[in-house]
């Protein structure tokens, strides 16, 4: 889809909100949660963004806003910020153009999820992809020191923005519903679902090709923020009192300096 058309289908009252938004809630650390709609049927990235790239992640820093007991206690916020030393993740990831002159380009969602699970979770994590479109991706994963544990994962978008800022800049924001279900083998009941809303927002900025070079953008630098906030659920008591301790604030932001390279090798 055309940047044009997704506007024209969803045209959320939020989009008439100004340019600056998103980099405001990141620079200044907003806890609130996002006030945008979902603003486009997908996010449509500039066409510079089409191809294969490494992408090398390093955590940054990681706050509690609600308190450490909701973020998990002291030992996991502790462990957290541990990996802010750890060496970077790397893993590839592509988008695919979205349109015919290669003005524009879209996630390629599935493969950067997959690519991403492996990175994280191990390289036989990743099982079954059963919806993979923007506003829905269900899966099925089973991390490695899980014990052969089946886990289904949804997450469903609930709010969606882009912003360009300059020829060079490019920012967005996804907010989705993350629904974790436990798969039992022995076909009891399932446990209830972890269910929570994350918001992740994404800085772009595009290093300019070096004078002489071939004029494509080569590297891609990006500020990213994920906003983890809790769900309120009547039939689960702790839960709801957690949300209610929560008093609006996320439970757990993170962020993150990732750099995007052309071209992977394996």
């Amino acid at each position: 889809p055309r940047p044009g058309a997704a506007a024209a289908i969803y045209a959320a009252p939020s989009a008439e909100l100004g340019i600056g938004l998103l980099d405001g809630r990141v620079t200044e650390d907003v806890l609130a949660y996002p006030s945008y709609g979902l603003e486009s049927v997908d996010i449509v990235y500039p066409g510079y963004f089409a191809g294969t790239w490494t992408a090398s992640s390093s955590l940054s820093r990681v706050e509690a806003p609600a308190g450490t007991a909701l973020f998990g206690g002291n030992a996991t916020l502790s462990r957290a910020r541990e990996e802010t030393s750890a060496p970077p993740l790397v893993y590839p990831c592509r988008f695919v153009p979205a349109d015919a002159d290669g003005s524009a380009a879209v996630a390629d969602r599935e493969y950067n999820v997959r690519s991403i699970v492996r990175a994280t979770m191990g390289p036989g994590a990743m099982g079954q992809v059963r919806d993979a479109s923007p506003n829905k991706f269900c899966c099925l994963v089973s991390p490695a020191g899980a014990n052969g544990r089946v886990f289904a994962v949804d997450t469903i978008a609930l709010s969606r923005r882009q912003e360009a800022p300059s020829g060079t800049e490019f920012h967005c924001a996804e907010t989705v519903r993350q629904i974790l279900r436990g798969i039992r083998e022995d076909g009891g009941p399932p446990a209830p679902p972890i269910i929570k809303e994350i918001e992740t927002i994404s800085l772009y900025a595009a290093v300019p090709p070096r004078e002489g070079g071939a004029g494509r953008v080569s590297e891609i630098r990006c500020v990213q923020r994920t906003a983890t906030y809790l769900v309120p659920r009547q039939d689960d008591p702790m839960q709801y009192q957690m949300w209610q301790a929560a008093r609006g604030r996320p439970i757990d932001v993170r962020f993150y300096d990732v750099t995007y390279t052309r071209g992977f090798t394996q």
